[in-house]
């Protein structure tokens, strides 16, 4: 499998851990992931969820059942993106759009 459909692969299981977090009247969503790494080696995953239902936003947190791979899958995102093109990113969001498309934004730490 080649590097971009390793990472759709990826980005298509976040996209499912998102929309299943969802209630079925839910028009939008989106998720913020930030991916935290420490001088000891370790890191953590930071989630900032939310989904619009008759155009109020609700802020809440992801089906814990659904987002326990969390870590595993933005560890390794990051590590595939990293390995393709040497960015070093920090966060990305996935969007969910009320047409049904999907968008993905990701951050970068400023460099001066």
């Amino acid at each position: 499998m080649n590097p971009i459909e390793q990472q759709r692969k990826v980005i298509d299981q976040v996209y499912h851990m998102v929309s299943g977090s969802c209630p079925q009247e839910a028009t939008s969503a989106n998720c913020r992931f930030e991916y935290l790494r420490f001088d000891d080696g370790s890191a953590s995953v930071e989630e900032q969820f939310n989904y619009v239902v008759k155009d109020k936003t609700i802020s809440t947190f992801l089906d814990r059942r659904l987002s326990e791979d969390s870590m595993i899958l933005i560890k390794e995102l990051h590590s595939l993106m990293k390995a393709q093109t040497g960015g070093d990113w920090n966060a990305f969001t996935l969007t969910i759009n009320e047409d049904g498309s999907v968008a993905t934004k990701f951050e970068y730490p400023d460099k001066g």
